[in-house]
C-alpha cells in the first residue's frame, strides 16, 4: 500500500471510530479496536473515557476535524499504518490522537490517545 493509500485508511478509521464515540456506539467503537486495544478497552471503558474527555466541555461534540495525520512519529510501531489527531468540536473542542495499525490485513485503532496534545 502507498503512503498517501495508508494515510487515507487511517483517517477513514480514525473518523469512524470518533463518529462511533460521539453517537453514544461504544460497542461498534469497540469493533474497530485491535485484539489488544479490545482486551484493555471493553465499551463500558471506552464510554467513560469518552465521557471523562468531553463531559467539560458543554454542549457534546457534533463535528469531528482531522487535524493532522502522521505516516511517521517517535512512537511508531511494526505494522502502524498512521496516526490521525482529531478534533472533537462541540460546547468547546477536544483532542485525541487514533494510532491505526494493520492486524491481519485489517487497518484497526491500536491506541487512543485522550485528550489535546
Amino acid at each position: 500500500m502507498s503512503v498517501t493509500a495508508d494515510l487515507d485508511v487511517c483517517t477513514r478509521v480514525a473518523v469512524e471510530f470518533a463518529t462511533k464515540l460521539i453517537h453514544g456506539k461504544y460497542a461498534g467503537a469497540h469493533l474497530l479496536l485491535s485484539s489488544d486495544a479490545r482486551d484493555d478497552w471493553p465499551p463500558s471503558a471506552l464510554r467513560e473515557a469518552y465521557q471523562d474527555l468531553v463531559d467539560w466541555a458543554g454542549p457534546a461534540p457534533d463535528r469531528i476535524e482531522v487535524a493532522r495525520t502522521l505516516r511517521d512519529w517517535k512512537y511508531r510501531e511494526d505494522g502502524d499504518l498512521g496516526a490521525v489527531y482529531l478534533l472533537l468540536h462541540g460546547g468547546e473542542t477536544e483532542g485525541m490522537t487514533v494510532t491505526v495499525s494493520s492486524e491481519q490485513d485489517r487497518p484497526v485503532v491500536r491506541e487512543i490517545d485522550w485528550g489535546r496534545t
